[in-house]
């Protein structure tokens, strides 16, 4: 379908049939990302002062935190207050999941969860107007670099989840309908990058939007196979989900021959900042606070989000678990949304195949964070391949569910490298000091 009839007609509608607002959010994204700097700060403010009243009215837990500051009236909700209430842990998410979640949206939620790079899986709630700011802050950050709605895209995605929803009827949607596909970044052997290579080649998307360390050996294959590809090179490649390396950068740049992109956020946080052409990471200030935990000398601290738009369970000061720093140094490039200088992210590793070919670890981690009452998890890959998954639950898997759950492993990888699982009471952090869900001693003797 032509672009210019999906992202003024088709989109649209369908956000309206699905219960989202995110083509007019989009458009009021557009319309403040250039506001004098006290008229975005006033647009903030607004913002958090009716989120702080809806807390007070309709979510037990931050009713308590209120209380407990001696508040005692929604007329003594400054913006101050919010400083002044404690940073809300994932431990608090888990421990108080049901008094965080507004009276008004108990069945209008959307059930998420996710494992993070603690091991840890969470389960959280968000709502249809959460989502809505979320996919249109997305879409902003990608017209910087002139790909509006309804241009052509190819996700690079390794979810289960999302993977496991392309069905049939979901795929000719998305396809004819929305000029969306995508393909799996769990197999990076040269038969899927071929494979990949003729869907490109074929569908000649102007975005490519994925993990990093994938995209990145997508270009070593096109550098390897440029014809290929037919002659295609995407208008914006967006990286998401881990650190995008300089080298990656630059390999990147060099082989798609286009702007390389990246975004910042996070299922429960939102969608955080989105790099500009001059290369600076802006803040969504419309759709997010963000603040910086006990910074050191140099600014740099623990990342606190208060999520402006998340009413169905709102999260106000949350720890996310990535140090930041942030800058009020203007950008080039003209916007006046804040920036951040700094983001220490995470990086996912990759597990080794019988061929040597490499595996997306969300082809475990997705598996992984869905099981009930799983309070932490690691895996690990031995020189030898094999692969031991750590467990830490109040009581053992079956082992038939651990058989399904090998079973769904094998056809995530298209593999059958040898899984064993084990259970402990607590699983300790790594050498360095963090905690991983992922240690490939296979991997690490390739690089």
């Amino acid at each position: 379908m032509q672009e210019w009839l999906i992202g003024k007609g088709v989109f649209p509608l369908h956000e309206r049939l699905r219960g989202r607002s995110t083509a007019a959010c989009y458009h009021s994204l557009r319309n403040t990302e250039r506001l004098p700097l006290e008229d975005l700060q006033a647009l903030q403010k607004r913002k958090l002062q009716s989120l702080l009243k809806h807390c007070w009215a309709h979510v037990p837990f931050y009713r308590r935190r209120f209380e407990a500051l001696g508040i005692k009236h929604t007329e003594e909700l400054s913006i101050e207050v919010l400083d002044q209430l404690p940073v809300v842990e994932r431990d608090d998410v888990r421990e108080h999941l049901s008094h965080m979640v507004a009276d008004t949206h108990t069945n209008r939620l959307i059930r998420h969860s996710t494992g993070g790079s603690t091991g840890q899986p969470l389960v959280f709630f968000t709502d249809r107007q959460k989502e809505s700011w979320h996919n249109a802050a997305k879409l902003r950050g990608r017209a910087w670099f002139g790909i509006q709605p309804g241009s052509r895209q190819v996700d690079v995605w390794g979810s289960p989840v999302e993977l496991n929803k392309q069905d049939a009827i979901r795929r000719f949607k998305d396809r004819w309908f929305l000029n969306q596909i995508v393909i799996s970044a769990l197999d990076l052997s040269d038969t899927a990058q071929a494979r990949n290579a003729a869907i490109l080649k074929r569908f000649r998307p102007r975005l490519v939007y994925g993990y990093p360390t994938v995209l990145f050996h997508m270009a070593l294959y096109m550098e390897r196979h440029p014809d290929a590809f037919g002659g295609w090179r995407p208008e914006l490649t967006t990286c998401t989900s881990e650190v995008l390396y300089p080298h990656q950068r630059e390999k990147m740049r060099e082989v798609f021959q286009c702007p390389i992109g990246n975004e910042y956020g996070s299922r429960d946080g939102g969608h955080l900042a989105h790099e500009c052409p001059a290369g600076n990471m802006h803040i969504a200030a419309e759709h997010v606070m963000l603040q910086v935990d006990k910074p050191d000398p140099q600014g740099a601290g623990d990342l606190i989000v208060t999520n402006l738009d998340g009413y169905g369970m709102p999260l106000l000061r949350y720890r996310l678990g990535d140090r930041v720093q942030l800058s009020h140094a203007p950008c080039a490039c003209g916007l006046t949304l804040p920036v951040l200088a700094q983001v220490e992210g995470r990086m996912t590793d990759f597990l080794v195949g019988p061929d040597g070919n490499l595996i997306h670890s969300a082809a475990l981690v997705g598996i992984l964070r869905d099981l009930p009452d799983l309070k932490q998890f690691r895996i690990v890959q031995k020189k030898d391949l094999s692969i031991e998954v750590r467990l830490v639950r109040d009581a053992p898997v079956p082992e038939a569910e651990l058989a399904s759950m090998r079973q769904r492993m094998h056809a995530m990888m298209h593999s059958d490298l040898p899984i064993s699982f084990s259970f402990h009471d607590h699983i300790p952090p790594a050498k360095s000091g963090k905690y991983v869900t992922l240690e490939s001693e296979a991997y690490a003797a390739r690089t």
